[in-house]
């Protein structure tokens, strides 16, 4: 995975969620891998917030809370594919979820 300025990722290809704090991946252990939102923010003029940049990653249980604060349901579609993984981080993921599903 790339480097993000300013979310919570440290070296060794961990990367933790900036809500809650904990382990979303660890590239060096698959089964440690989870998806996440990361979101990359340049606010513009017009904004409190002018020409400061935001970066952050969500793990999917903090994103599941999030979207129930809002009031306005986002909206879902079906995905045909996923296409911001490589080739080795679909493995990793196949491989993760193989040993999550095999536990129970």
């Amino acid at each position: 995975m790339e480097q993000h300025k300013g979310a919570r990722q440290y070296s060794h290809g961990e990367v933790y969620c900036n809500c809650c704090g904990e382990l979303i991946t660890n590239r060096e252990r698959t089964n440690q891998h989870r998806d996440y939102l990361h979101v990359e923010k340049a606010w513009g003029y017009f904004s409190s917030k002018d020409l400061a940049g935001h970066s952050f990653n969500i793990c999917e249980n903090c994103y599941d809370r999030w979207l129930e604060s809002f009031r306005i349901p986002v909206e879902e579609f079906p995905v045909d594919e996923i296409p911001n993984y490589s080739e080795d981080e679909i493995a990793q993921l196949n491989e993760a979820y193989a040993a999550e599903v095999c536990k129970g």
